[in-house]
């Protein structure tokens, strides 16, 4: 057996030998393959990450981007569309006439069903799955120009394993440096950076490395992001930390007392973790650790302890 499954055909308008666009309840659609092609380049995606989101090979969407396809299964359609971030209506083919009385009442009955039989398999997708969630644990402060370790953990109560995207938009004039895992796709010109991550009843993190702009001084900037799963198309937000704010403040020194506690080392030393290999040292963090205050040296362009720094 090929594994090949064979999709039902389009509606034919009559005598007209034309496809026409299925119901909005019916169980599969036709795809306007040069308007997802077209979709795709423009947003810098790859026929690989989109295969990977909908969870198909690369060959289909190849195939779906040619109209090698006569129609596809609606979920996948949709999925499709979440994969594009546009509506499902945006990828479909212009409206054709309407099918025959008889082809219509069969419509109506499959439309009936069809409804109930994905909210069921919907349901089944959720609860076995279970929740997914994600945290993200930034920095509240960072000079200037300087660079600081993110970490977004990514949480599943189920025992099933289940294939999540985590999307993380970076504030305008931030640089990303790198991640552990490397990212999926990205950064994008719009800061946008994504991964594609398999959750199995427990957790599992990202940690990347980001430079600050130059400035201004006193200047916030947010981070946006979203996990999205094939049961929540919409995905939820990441929660957790989102703000950063440009200060002569070491990012480790949560509370900007100017003083690097026992805890506050501690919580470092597991952000670096996330982050190892990605060029951060924790040398500067030890040596600013259990001193007293620390303070910005201009003139080495890093912090040291305030007694070092006074004539």
């Amino acid at each position: 057996m090929s594994g090949r499954v064979r999709l039902a055909p389009a509606w034919r308008g009559p005598g007209s030998g034309e496809p026409v666009v299925s119901r909005p309840d019916a169980p599969t659609v036709g795809l306007d393959g040069g308007r997802v092609r077209s979709i795709r380049e423009a947003k810098g995606l790859t026929q690989l990450y989109v295969a990977e989101v909908v969870g198909v090979s690369v060959d289909t969407v190849s195939r779906w981007e040619n109209n090698r396809t006569a129609s596809v299964r609606r979920e996948n359609a949709e999925a499709l569309a979440r994969a594009l971030e546009v509506e499902l209506e945006e990828i479909l083919p212009a409206s054709r006439p309407t099918p025959p009385r008889t082809a219509r009442r069969l419509a109506w009955v499959v439309g009936a069903v069809a409804p109930t039989v994905i909210l069921a398999a919907g349901w089944w997708l959720w609860v076995g799955s279970g929740e997914v969630e994600a945290r993200r644990l930034l920095p509240p402060y960072c000079p200037p120009g300087t660079r600081i370790p993110v970490v977004i953990q990514v949480e599943g109560a189920g025992t099933r394993p289940i294939r999540v995207v985590v999307r993380e938009e970076l504030p305008r004039g931030w640089t990303f440096e790198g991640a552990v895992p490397p990212p999926t796709q990205g950064p994008g010109d719009d800061g946008v950076v994504r991964w594609i991550l398999t959750v199995s009843g427990g957790s599992t993190r990202i940690g990347y490395v980001v430079r600050a702009p130059a400035g201004p001084e006193g200047s916030t900037h947010r981070f946006r992001g979203r996990v999205v799963t094939r049961a929540r198309g919409e995905g939820d937000p990441i929660r957790g930390e989102a703000r950063t704010d440009l200060e002569y403040v070491h990012w480790a020194d949560q509370d900007a007392d100017f003083e690097i506690s026992d805890a506050e080392v501690l919580g470092a030393l597991e952000r670096l973790d996330a982050a190892a290999g990605l060029g951060l040292s924790a040398g500067d963090l030890r040596a600013l650790w259990g001193v007293g205050e620390y303070e910005w040296d201009e003139q080495k362009g890093g912090f040291m302890p305030a007694a070092t720094t006074r004539p």
